[in-house]
């Protein structure tokens, strides 16, 4: 397995935490995690594309290592991440490259790509697409909102295995790793999720109107999409469509898991590569 350096990098004027792996001189992908997660959730991925990628996994800003917001109603927004995004592509001098994202990652590349064509030549969507399940929104809105805090990591584990359910992580190993990369320590000694809760106030009060039809369907890139069978953010109906949309797109359904496949097995991995490389499997 490869090793990851961390690295600090200033876009928008805030410090972004990016968790790079592989050689450099190599092409560049992209792997951008969900709302209320952060760049360690690639920690397992990452490793299987480095033999033919360069690796850069960002944290946006409001979670784990990166800087919080000052504006956190301008700033924990989609546009925001995305010129944050086009900084960071430009500090490591990547021009091109391709992009997984899992949730609110997939809408950052989705975007990105609509903004400036050719700067993602390929686009994994990670159980997001351009309409969502408000019954989901609603679901997710109950819990993201809350700040508790939490006095053992064994209480994290039990509220991250529930939260994250859905994710089709089946070994303790994987939840432990989750749980202990899901919080921060409070100067009490108690834990807390490791995001600033302003960026689930504003993700509440602006999701209920999400419609990115338009700019799917403008897609000037391959797209691929990895959809949990069980998934009630992207359910059948929602996957239906974007496949009327778009015919070539390939499809990868993860059986017995919901929002968001946690991208954690041989099976998941091959299918991205597959894609990526233009092989088929």
């Amino acid at each position: 397995m490869a090793d990851f350096r961390e690295h600090f990098v200033k876009a928008c004027g805030y410090e972004m935490h990016v968790r790079i792996w592989g050689d450099p001189s190599k092409r560049p992908l992209i792997m951008s995690h969900g709302l209320a997660r952060l760049a360690d959730d690639f920690d397992h991925v990452a490793p299987h594309f480095t033999d033919q990628y360069y690796v850069l996994c960002p944290t946006m800003i409001g979670r784990g290592f990166s800087s919080w917001a000052k504006n956190p109603d301008q700033e924990y927004t989609v546009p925001f991440y995305v010129a944050q995004t086009f900084e960071m592509l430009d500090h490591f001098n990547v021009d091109t490259c391709d992009w997984i994202g899992t949730s609110m990652g997939g809408l950052i590349g989705l975007y990105a790509t609509a903004e400036v064509a050719g700067r993602i030549e390929k686009l994994v969507l990670n159980d997001i697409g351009p309409e969502l399940d408000q019954g989901a929104v609603d679901r997710i809105k109950s819990y993201v909102g809350a700040a508790p805090e939490f006095e053992t990591i064994d209480e994290v584990e039990k509220i991250v295995r529930m939260i994250y359910a859905p994710f089709g992580v089946k070994d303790d190993a994987t939840w432990s790793f989750l749980a202990s990369r899901s919080v921060r320590r409070l100067p009490n000694g108690n834990f807390m999720m490791h995001y600033d809760p302003e960026v689930m106030r504003v993700f509440a009060e602006h999701i209920d109107s999400f419609d990115a039809w338009d700019v799917f369907d403008a897609l000037p890139c391959p797209v691929m999409l990895i959809s949990g069978e069980q998934s009630d953010l992207i359910p059948r109906r929602i996957v239906d469509k974007m496949k009327q949309k778009k015919p070539q797109m390939p499809i990868f359904a993860v059986a017995n898991c919901g929002h968001a496949p946690h991208l954690n097995d041989r099976a998941q991995i091959n299918a991205i590569r597959a894609f990526l490389t233009g092989q088929s499997q």
